[in-house]
């Protein structure tokens, strides 16, 4: 099974396809969670025996963005944080602030977001403020 399973592949990948082509179009064919797979064996077998052809990507290139043109709703106001992170993160600043609520160093006091969101989140009627005073009834 093995040997026939890696020809299979090898097709795939002599027409031009990435293994990461090969890998998404068998996640794509699994059946949902809770149904059980007998042979999973042949179900990839089943799932590579048709190899589509690989459509290429167009050779023309992007074109450059236009001042003006509008992004995204979600990020309209947001800035990234100037902080020390893996990953680029973007937060929604309040006031002047260039670094996001967990970069903000501790001592000098919370930053204008985290002062926002204690008083958004402490407000009356809120489901943090019902929460915290629930819990401070037990």
């Amino acid at each position: 099974m093995r040997d026939e399973l890696a020809r299979l592949a090898a097709r795939w990948l002599d027409a031009g396809h990435t293994s990461g082509d090969v890998h998404e179009h068998v996640l794509r064919g699994l059946p949902g969670a809770g149904t059980p797979v007998h042979r999973p064996g042949g179900l990839v077998r089943y799932l590579l025996r048709d190899v589509p052809r690989r459509e290429l990507p167009s050779l023309t290139l992007p074109l450059p963005r236009v001042s003006g043109e509008s992004v995204s709703v979600r990020l309209l106001g947001t800035r990234e944080c100037a902080g020390d992170h893996t990953q680029a993160t973007l937060f929604r600043p309040v006031a002047d602030e260039t670094m996001c609520a967990v970069c903000v160093p501790h001592d000098e006091g919370p930053s204008p977001s985290r002062r926002a969101f204690q008083e958004f989140v402490h407000r009356p009627g809120h489901f943090g403020s019902r929460l915290n005073t629930a819990l401070d009834q037990k």
